[in-house]
């Protein structure tokens, strides 16, 4: 009996078919294979071509084009990255809701760029990174021979990603973060300042990956790099065990419904909007700024900065070495000098907790 066929597909005899409806017409042909994965590329790739004659090549919506481009992306890029890409398109659709393929030009793009600047709480990195997904497509439209050029990409590479000195949050604000925020979210909050994962690393973590015996959490980190965290400095182990268990496959941080978390930045970002609104001693930050408050603390507790570099997944020494600026010359030469795990994490735990008290 022959497997289930991909979305928009069929089987004729042992070969599948691919179907697309434009306004009520179906139109099938060959794909000349029975493999699943090569007959969904070729549906989406016929689909395009269909929708171009269709409706014409000047006047092909940016709808269609991305539809197209939707079907196609997952076989090129990871699922992390997709997952990504979608959420980028969605910030974007206001600007290209309506839009036609060759409206998508500089003039367009120009607009897209001051609109998503001039908003609250996004930085040049984000706007990066919507755009990077937006060039997707258009390559891709490039690639059919639907346009002639992909006007995002001399924009993009002009938007420089301005690097605002690093504002260390003071714990008083984090524990007042932490307490506002509903539910698991609270609990992402403090495994990250817990751990130092990056927001994705940690919303995208299976419950596989945590082993509380050996007080660990195996990371997915940039480039589908693995790393191992201790959960054992900072109070990780307790954070982690406090969560409901799960099925492996099951995300560690999930909503009611069991699914991953999403937005988390922006509800934080909205939580400590409020939170400033009420509270004038209250110092906002992002969610990634959790992430130099571990490291700042993890060197200041006298740990190896060789570790951090582990830890936080940095490809660089150098990378890691922009924390010491925060340190004291004391510390810088601790954090430098240290033998990689020569001092025990309970240990060293210990000394920061009495220097804290004492200090």
């Amino acid at each position: 009996m022959p497997q289930k066929p991909p979305h928009g597909c069929c089987w004729r005899g042992t070969v599948l078919w691919g179907r697309v409806l434009v306004r009520g017409k179906e139109y099938r042909w060959s794909l000349d294979t029975d493999d699943a994965k090569i007959a969904k590329a070729r549906r989406a790739t016929g689909k395009a071509r269909i929708l171009a004659v269709k409706h014409g090549h000047a006047r092909q919506s940016f709808q269609e084009v991305a539809e197209a481009w939707a079907e196609w992306i997952p076989h090129q890029v990871a699922k992390s990255t997709v997952a990504r890409y979608a959420v980028s398109l969605g910030q974007l659709d206001p600007f290209l809701a309506g839009k036609f393929l060759d409206e998508i030009d500089g003039r367009l793009i120009a607009d897209i760029i001051r609109g998503r600047q001039g908003a609250d709480d996004i930085t040049n990195a984000t706007v990066k990174r919507d755009l990077v997904a937006l060039s997707s497509v258009m390559n891709f439209a490039m690639d059919q021979g639907w346009t002639e050029s992909n006007p995002v990409l001399p924009r993009l590479k002009r938007i420089k990603e301005r690097r605002d000195p690093i504002v260390l949050p003071r714990a008083e604000d984090v524990d007042k973060l932490i307490a506002r925020a509903p539910g698991m979210l609270a609990q992402i909050i403090a495994a990250a300042r817990g751990t130092g994962c990056r927001q994705n690393e940690l919303i995208g973590a299976k419950c596989a990956q945590l082993d509380l015996k050996a007080r660990t959490l195996t990371i997915i980190g940039k480039g589908n790099k693995l790393r191992v965290i201790d959960l054992a400095p900072f109070g990780g182990v307790e954070v982690f065990a406090a969560l409901p268990p799960g099925i492996a496959k099951a995300p560690i941080f999930r909503t009611g419904e069991g699914r991953r978390f999403a937005n988390v930045a922006s509800q934080i970002a909205t939580i400590t909007r409020e939170l400033a609104a009420r509270d004038a001693s209250f110092a906002r930050f992002r969610f990634h700024d959790l992430r130099h408050l571990h490291a700042v603390e993890w060197l200041r507790s006298g740990r190896s900065l060789y570790d951090l570099q582990h830890r936080l997944g940095h490809a660089s020494i150098t990378t890691t070495e922009g924390y010491l600026k925060y340190l004291t010359p004391d510390e810088q030469r601790r954090a430098k000098g240290l033998a990689s795990g020569t001092i025990s994490g309970t240990a060293v735990l210990a000394e920061h907790k009495s220097d804290e008290t004492s200090g």
